[in-house]
C-alpha cells in the first residue's frame, strides 16, 4: 500500500471526502481517507502530475507536456482517457481550482492569477496580484489561495523573510477579503470547510490544522 507521508507531495485538494494527492517527479494520482488512513493509487499517468482537481466530469491535472512544458488535462477515469488539454498559460503554473466553468491558475513568480474557460481552454482574465499567489482552491463558492510575501528583494530575499498566509479572494473586486497568517511555510494547500490541509518544502507527507486555531492564534 502507498504510503503518502514517505513522499514528496507536489499537489493536494479535498473533494469527495478524500486528499486527492500528486507527488513529486511522479505520474501518480492517489487519494486518501483520513478516517481509514488508507492510501490507493487511482491514475498512473505518461508524464509526472504537479496538481489535481476531481470534478463529477473527470479529474483535471497539470501534468508535463505541451507546447510550453506544462499542460492542463481532463481525464476521465472511466474512459481511461484524456478528455480535454490545454497548454498552461506562460507555459507553468502552481495549482489549479474549478469554479463552475472557469479555471483558476496561479503563476506565483509573475505574480499572476489566470482564469481559463474550462471548455476551450481560453484565458478569459487576467489578475495580477500584489504578492505571491499560489495552490488555488474553491470552497462553498470562494476561492483560497497560498499568498507569499518574500521580502523586500521579491525572490531574491533570504528564505527567512518571506511570511505566508492562507488568503480568501474575492475575483470579481480583485481583492483579498481575508487574510490568515500562518507560522509555517506551505508548498500547496487545500480547505475542506473546517481544516487546512497543506505541505512543506522538503519535507515528506502532510499536515493539517483547523482554521479556528490558526484564527484564534491570528487574533491573540
Amino acid at each position: 500500500m502507498l504510503d503518502p507521508h514517505s513522499l514528496n507531495i507536489s499537489g493536494i485538494r479535498w473533494g469527495q471526502e478524500l486528499l486527492w494527492l500528486t507527488f513529486l517527479d511522479e505520474p501518480i494520482v492517489a487519494t486518501y481517507d483520513p478516517d481509514q488512513e488508507q492510501c490507493e493509487i487511482k491514475l498512473w499517468f505518461t508524464h509526472p502530475v504537479t496538481a489535481v482537481c476531481p470534478t463529477p466530469e473527470g479529474l483535471w491535472l497539470i501534468a508535463g507536456g505541451g507546447k510550453l512544458g506544462r499542460r492542463v488535462v481532463l481525464w476521465s477515469l472511466e474512459q481511461n482517457s484524456s478528455i480535454r488539454e490545454f497548454d498552461c498559460p506562460d507555459g507553468a503554473a502552481t495549482g489549479m481550482a474549478l469554479d463552475g466553468r472557469n479555471l483558476w491558475l496561479t503563476h506565483r513568480r509573475n505574480r499572476k492569477l489566470f482564469c481559463m474557460d474550462s471548455n476551450d481552454g481560453q484565458v478569459r482574465w487576467l489578475i495580477r496580484t500584489e504578492k505571491e499567489n499560489s495552490s488555488p482552491d474553491v470552497y462553498d463558492g470562494n476561492l483560497w489561495l497560498i499568498e507569499c510575501d518574500p521580502g523586500p528583494l521579491a525572490h531574491w530575499s533570504p528564505a527567512g523573510q518571506a511570511r505566508y498566509s492562507f488568503i480568501r479572494y474575492d475575483t470579481a473586486r480583485e481583492r483579498v477579503m481575508e487574510r490568515i497568517p500562518v507560522p509555517f511555510t506551505p508548498s500547496c494547500m487545500t480547505f475542506d470547510g473546517k481544516r487546512f490541509w497543506y505541505t512543506q518544502p522538503d519535507e515528506k507527507g502532510f499536515h493539517s490544522v483547523a482554521r479556528e486555531t490558526l484564527t484564534k492564534k491570528t487574533a491573540g
